[in-house]
Formats: C-alpha cells, structure tokens, sequence
C-alpha cells in the first residue's frame, strides 16, 4: 500500500502538468513581431490607430519617468501628445531578447534603440529596455496587458552646488 501511494505522489503531479493547456508561444511571437512593426510605423509617420489595436482595454504603460498610464484610451491619448510634442521620430528598432508564455500569459524581454530629431534640428540617440505583458484573449489573440521601459542613457551630469560664502 505504502509502494502504491508514494508511486501515485509522483505520478498525480504529472498527470496534473501534462494536462495543463499548452501556451501559444509561436502565436505570441508572431504577435510580437507584429506589434513591434506596427509601434514602428506609429512613432514613424504619426498615426496609433494600428498600433492602439493591440492593447487591451485595461491595458496599462509605465513609461520611463511618467506616471502610470490606464486603459486603451488614455493610452491612445498619451500616444498622440507625445507625436503632437514636436519630436519627429527618424528611426526606431526593437530587438525581442525573450518571449515566453505559460497559459493565457505571454511575455517579452527586449532592447530598443532610436533616433529623434527635436525642434530646432537636435537629433538625439536613445536606447534601453522593456518588458511587455500579454494576455490571450476568448478569440486566440494576444493583445499587451502592461508594458514598462527604461532609457539606458544617463541623465546629464549635474554640477555640485556651490558652498555658500560664510559672512
């Protein structure tokens, strides 16, 4: 009996795994591939219509150096001030470092880099790091439920205040 019960505490939990839905991964990298293309081409010629279609409708960014940003909505408005802000985004690429999902959760890891050109005729580099939540949806799809990115970029360096003059 002992034999029996010990042979069924190993065999119960792989029962248990292997009946475990399988993760769409091809389908979240597909989903990906594409999100990073349409996110190009909105911060290239202006336009978040395509790319706003990819959230969710409680989707949420944490932008570097922002508050926290909730729904599609507000999301879709963010989008536009930041084009309507006169930056001119000259060139923009995404590398996916990771992208892994377990059930109806996906994720990617990845790298970005970016030229802009601000008025008057600066042009300034950029690169960093993000993370991108995603969540299947009852049709199949994957749509980004949170995403978060951070500049690698250091601030500009600060000059020490200066003593004050003792009287």
């Amino acid at each position: 009996m002992r034999s029996f019960l010990r042979n069924m505490s190993f065999i119960i939990p792989f029962l248990l795994l292997s009946c475990a839905p399988k993760a769409d991964v091809e389908g979240l990298k597909k989903t990906v591939d594409d999100f990073n293309a349409a996110s190009i081409d909105a911060m290239t010629t202006n336009n978040v219509e395509k790319v706003i279609t990819y959230y969710t409708d409680d989707a949420t960014q944490l932008p570097n150096n922002g508050e926290a940003v909730k729904g599609k909505e507000n999301i879709k408005a963010e989008m536009e001030k930041m084009m309507q802000a006169g930056i001119k985004m000259k060139d923009v690429s995404f590398t996916s470092v990771e992208v892994n999902a377990a059930g109806e959760i996906g994720y990617e890891i990845g790298n970005y880099n970016m030229t802009m050109e601000v008025a008057p005729m600066v042009e300034v580099k950029d690169n960093g790091k993000y993370v991108a939540i995603f969540k299947k949806q009852q049709d199949g799809s994957w749509k980004v439920y949170a995403e978060i990115w951070n500049t690698n970029t250091p601030l500009p360096a600060m000059e020490p205040p200066k003593q004050m003059k003792k009287k």
